[in-house]
């Protein structure tokens, strides 16, 4: 009590903050956020890349393990009308073999139950959409229809040289890939080396306008079923286990207004910069979208003797 009776206050007066102090922290905090916001997620489409690049080293411990049971062949490409191919055959080398064992490979390949399975190998983590599209959602595309694959084999290069198959509508298929159409490639045909040749890379292409059914996803991305299927003068329906190394990768096309080819398709990825690639020995490499156009497409090729060395 002082002297006139009244309590006196108990320990130190307490003190608020200004507004001023409070706008201040504020910004200070916002300022953070925004610096770590953009580090945070460059951190996760690493982790991203990373399983990518994981699942690629599957797929080629697999090629390499299916080989090894087949007498030096890999599994073979494009072979004909929704016909089980690549990535119905080398499932059981992904600890996949009970999914295996449920296919019907003397059926079509879209009245099979199992093309609605998710095989996370084949799914790219950057991948930003749905891993499976149902027959309602792609009805006019019934291929599309089921668990999607983000990886395709490597068809070859240079459409025009013979031997290649003729399909003027969606882009002739040249037969010098490790995953040409009717073709089934043993290890001893890629005289150009295992370890200087494209095996299978990364295809993700939506369009990049609004014009056409290509632009929503999953754009010109297949189920992995479907693996087998070629676009050729009779048929209509599209390559699905193998592209045609025809444009950079990356490229930004529209398959309705730009006028290309199914089987042309740029090799594409949600990472920046480029795309990772299987390499025929098996090791997986990321190529920059704008390496040297010629070096990129001698690398998709097995047996032309070119000197191209992975960048």
């Amino acid at each position: 009590m002082d002297n006139y009776g009244r309590s006196k206050p108990l320990g130190r007066p307490l003190h608020g903050f200004t507004l001023v102090e409070l706008l201040v922290v504020i910004a200070i905090i916002g300022i953070l956020i925004a610096l770590l916001l953009p580090a945070v997620q460059s951190a996760r489409e690493a982790a991203r890349r990373v399983q990518c690049v994981n699942n690629l080293k599957q797929i080629g411990l697999a090629l390499h393990n299916y080989a090894n049971v087949y007498s030096s062949h890999f599994p073979p490409g494009p072979q004909g009308h929704f016909q089980h191919g690549l990535f119905s055959l080398i499932l059981p080398y992904l600890e996949q073999k009970e999914m295996q064992d449920t296919l019907d490979f003397t059926a079509d390949t879209r009245t099979d139950p199992m093309r609605f399975q998710v095989v996370s190998t084949y799914i790219c983590p950057s991948w930003p959409h749905k891993p499976m599209y149902t027959l309602e959602e792609v009805s006019h595309f019934d291929s599309a229809a089921g668990g999607l694959t983000l990886y395709q084999g490597v068809a070859g290069a240079f459409p025009e040289e013979d031997p290649h198959l003729v399909a003027p509508s969606f882009g002739n298929i040249p037969q010098n890939g490790m995953f040409s159409a009717y073709v089934i490639r043993r290890m001893g045909d890629v005289t150009d080396g295992l370890s200087h040749t494209l095996a299978v890379g990364e295809f993700a292409h939506i369009d990049s306008d609004n014009l056409g059914n290509y632009a929503e996803p999953p754009g010109s991305v297949r189920a992995w079923i479907n693996s087998s299927l070629i676009f050729n003068g009779h048929d209509d329906i599209g390559m699905m286990s193998a592209k045609v190394v025809a444009y950079p990768i990356n490229a930004r096309l529209n398959r309705t207004s730009d006028g290309i080819g199914f089987n042309h398709l740029p090799f594409t990825s949600y990472h920046v910069g480029g795309e990772n690639v299987l390499v025929g020995d098996g090791s997986v490499t990321f190529l920059n979208e704008n390496m040297e156009f010629l070096t990129y497409q001698e690398l998709a090729t097995v047996a032309r003797g070119e000197s191209a060395r992975i960048p």
